[in-house]
């Protein structure tokens, strides 16, 4: 029979497990994790909240950080300066390269982190929930030279929610269809790159 102090012993590894052995960081108008382990040339991964969420909650909430921990990429949490603390992914600002709005200056942490903390330009990816994902694919649309994947969970296409307004309900309910290469155009329109330059 296992005792019940060897049952709270083990429980308290798979906790303690389960938190980030450092702690956010901040640089001035972002938060980031760097793990004790950080890799030679490391990856980085732009992690992006949700509305009504934060740069802490997703730090807390997420496996980013832990995972940080074992294979030493670094992590940077966007912290939206809204009320409601939603990303601002509707403004021609946002889905403009060097625009302006909440995609530049996600674009701007990416290069510091490039060039301060010697990230691997090659290895910088973008990750988002509901507000963060739809975030996640205006980074992806807006800054296809900073990303070399992306992945969205819960969010629409880039510039669906395209608009004076914050809020887009044909978007959000699916009323709005178009092809894979239909979406191309869209974000080709918006954004003058190579990997939109030959469609």
């Amino acid at each position: 029979m296992v005792s019940l102090k060897t049952v709270f012993a083990t429980l308290g590894a798979v906790i303690g497990a389960n938190a980030a052995a450092g702690s956010l960081q901040q640089v001035t108008s972002f938060y980031y994790y760097k793990p004790s382990n950080v890799a030679a040339k490391p990856a980085l991964i732009v992690a992006i909240h949700y509305c009504t969420g934060s740069a802490q909650a997703y730090f807390s909430n997420t496996q980013y950080a832990n995972l940080a921990d074992t294979y030493g990429y670094i992590v940077i949490y966007p912290d939206s300066p809204r009320s409601g603390k939603c990303f601002d992914v509707n403004t021609s600002q946002t889905l403009s390269h060097n625009g302006g709005g909440d995609s530049q200056g996600i674009a701007s942490m990416v290069t510091y982190a490039i060039n301060t903390w010697g990230v691997d330009a090659s290895r910088v990816f973008v990750t988002g929930t509901s507000s963060g994902a739809m975030m996640t694919n205006v980074m992806a649309g807006s800054y296809p030279d900073l990303f070399q994947a992306a992945s969205a969970y819960s969010g629409v296409p880039f510039a669906c929610f395209a608009g004076t307004s914050d809020w887009n309900s044909a978007c959000a309910n699916g009323q709005v269809s178009m092809t894979g290469q239909q979406w191309v155009i869209t974000a080709a329109v918006r954004v003058t790159l190579s990997p939109y330059a030959n469609i």
